[in-house]
């Protein structure tokens, strides 16, 4: 081997090792724009650059150590600091701030929750028994029952986190599928309804039932009302697992199958299954992460991750979504492409 094909080994081995390092360091990156994200630092950024020391007045923090803490959100292109020692926006920083659309700051702010945080410190524990650690730190609660009772604080974040990636997303997805040939579409567990409306609006004949729990459709009459779809809409009140309203041409699951495993989705499916009129050819519409086969990279194999060892959710091939609704009653008939991480995994009644 020669000295020149020597150097180049050396110097690829020494930028692989470097990006595992900048790997490890994922779990500090995320804790620095949480941090970021709850002093809400972009949003005072919004009128253009300021100094360390009126950004740490601002926000009730220590100067010295807001500069340690906005250099290192810069080098990763999170602000940036210019030569007089003011830091800016950047595009990545523009997702922090509070009123941009499909803003990720309450996301971030969200994922430095204690047991969203400490789930990790337990993952080999996961990996070992196939069981989440999650429910164990939150005292055996479910996750909306902590969520509501111990930390109304990250609720809040929670709940803006979903109903900001929702309107962002909700109108791209109503535009990549043709929903105008269903009559009537039931969205379970649609929360405020921001992803049925979009679809309204792009469907004048559709109408729509919106179904979940009392308090997660409380605040949907106001999202329907400024999307103009009021009088299109019935709330339900209830659960999937329990029941299922019958009777509509298509029942709609979004970012919902992922936080259960298998049979608890499989239960909820066959509630549909159960639920659709024999003379009618519905379908039900999951819009969901679809992990690729193979090495590419791709957001839902790492969100699989987090659903084990938080809550014991999981994220699904097309192979396993044919498989969970085959369980079911339900045959795959397509997977349509939508705005990522999702895809629209439609499944048919088998006669």
């Amino acid at each position: 081997m020669t000295t020149s094909s020597m150097d180049g080994a050396r110097n690829d081995e020494e930028t692989a090792q470097q990006q595992v390092l900048m790997m490890l360091a994922g779990k500090w990156v995320a804790g620095i724009l949480n941090v970021v994200a709850r002093l809400g630092v972009a949003d005072l950024l919004t009128g253009g650059p300021r100094t360390t020391a009126d950004l740490a007045a601002a926000t009730e923090t220590h100067a010295p150590t807001l500069y340690r803490l906005l250099r290192a959100a810069a080098s990763v292109g999170v602000f940036a600091e210019r030569e007089d020692g003011r830091f800016e926006l950047t595009p990545k920083a523009d997702y922090l701030r509070s009123d941009v659309p499909g803003t990720l700051r309450y996301l971030a702010y969200f994922y430095g929750e204690t047991t969203v945080w400490n789930s990790w410190g337990s993952a080999i524990d996961s990996v070992r028994t196939g069981e989440p650690i999650g429910p164990k730190l939150r005292g055996g609660k479910t996750w909306f029952q902590y969520l509501e009772q111990d930390v109304p604080e990250f609720a809040t974040a929670f709940h803006n986190a979903m109903s900001e990636l929702n309107e962002n997303r909700a109108p791209k997805i109503a535009a990549s599928f043709d929903f105008g040939r269903f009559a009537t579409i039931t969205d379970l567990g649609g929360g405020q309804g921001r992803l049925l409306s979009a679809i309204l609006q792009r469907y004048p004949q559709t109408r729509g039932v919106l179904f979940d729990i009392p308090t997660a459709i409380e605040t949907a009459p106001a999202v329907l009302a400024a999307h103009g779809v009021t009088d299109r809409v019935e709330l339900v009140r209830g659960s999937f697992f329990e029941s299922v309203p019958s009777g509509a041409d298509a029942y709609l699951l979004k970012a919902i199958m992922h936080d259960w495993p298998d049979a608890e989705c499989i239960g909820v499916l066959k509630r549909i299954r159960a639920a659709i009129d024999s003379d009618k050819d519905a379908r039900v519409l999951i819009i969901d992460g679809v992990i690729p086969e193979g090495n590419e990279p791709h957001y839902s194999k790492l969100m699989d991750i987090a659903m084990l060892v938080t809550d014991g959710g999981r994220e699904r091939t097309g192979a396993e979504w044919a498989s969970l609704l085959a369980h079911a009653g339900f045959e795959l008939a397509e997977i349509h492409p939508t705005t990522p991480p999702h895809g629209i995994v439609e499944g048919r009644p088998v006669q």
